[in-house]
């Protein structure tokens, strides 16, 4: 099931009964073709997680962990015998084999000289369910260059063998991805024109609130670690297209409050860890 010389799918996921079956219909195309391993890393489920992955998806490996946290989900998935390049997907978003493939050849373009790059797919929102607000919020996130330069928000990154091993385990901490970024620095970042994720936004305002509070608290844990740093993005313009006046409002302003709330309860923030938006896994 598992095999040192293909690269390795990894999947931590906390209580996702309702996602992780269309994901993994998704991507076991390319299991069963023997292109990469999958590694569903359960942890902490009180839900039907890991016996529709076991049932359902016999030639994926599942791991149950008591223990719920994302990192260490995924460090306790590293100590298994994978290959690389290892591509890290949250269990709430969409990406097909196609998509996977491009982004484990980005990474083997990479190899040769030995580079460190973190990979990542273009990120597209389905607002279908949204209200207006959140429709606002993310028309001007798609104008970031965070998200169309540097693949924030796709809920999928990779690594290639010289960038996983620049650092042991990741840290006990909210946001992995953003570990990874200011580790690396957006000059090691590839974002594959070639792959899509597909993640499902929030309904409310309130439910962006509460995933954009927790990515402020992530953000501030990171100011913490020594090996973290900021980002150069040789360009001191947040967007690549000008939003409209509207949707700079209703930006500014769920950040601005997001980072409040984060303020709050940076010193309890393991409270906060696994609070989520539900919304959007009821219509994944």
């Amino acid at each position: 099931m598992l095999d040192p010389h293909k690269p390795a799918i990894i999947i931590p996921a906390y209580n996702e009964e309702h996602s992780i079956a269309i994901l993994l219909e998704a991507v076991n195309p390319g299991v069963l073709l023997g292109h990469y391993s999958v590694v569903v890393a359960c942890n902490g489920c009180m839900d039907a997680t890991a016996e529709i992955v076991r049932s359902q998806f016999p030639q994926v490996h599942c791991l149950e962990i008591q223990r719920a946290g994302k990192t260490h989900a995924i460090n306790e998935a590293e100590q298994l015998d994978l290959g690389y390049p290892r591509i890290y997907v949250d269990a709430d978003v969409s990406i097909d084999d196609i998509s996977l493939l491009h982004l484990l050849d980005q990474c083997r373009e990479t190899s040769e000289d030995a580079n460190p790059t973190v990979v990542a797919p273009e990120g597209v929102m389905d607002m279908a369910h949204s209200s207006y607000l959140v429709r606002c919020y993310y028309a001007a996130w798609q104008k970031t260059r965070f998200c169309s330069e540097f693949g924030y928000g796709a809920g999928v990154y990779g690594l290639n063998r010289a960038a996983r091993e620049r650092f042991t385990l990741f840290p006990d901490i909210i946001s992995d991805d953003g570990y990874v970024r200011a580790v690396f620095g957006y000059e090691n970042i590839v974002v594959s024109r070639k792959s899509q994720s597909r993640v499902v936004a929030p309904k409310g305002i309130l439910d962006l609130l509460k995933i954009k509070t927790r990515s402020k608290l992530g953000k501030l844990q990171l100011l913490q670690l020594a090996e973290c740093h900021t980002p150069k993005t040789g360009s001191n313009a947040v967007f690549t297209q000008r939003p409209s006046m509207l949707e700079l409002l209703v930006y500014y302003g769920v950040n601005g409050l997001s980072y409040l709330n984060a303020w709050r309860y940076r010193h309890t923030n393991a409270q906060y860890r696994w609070q989520r938006d539900e919304s959007s896994r009821e219509l994944a």
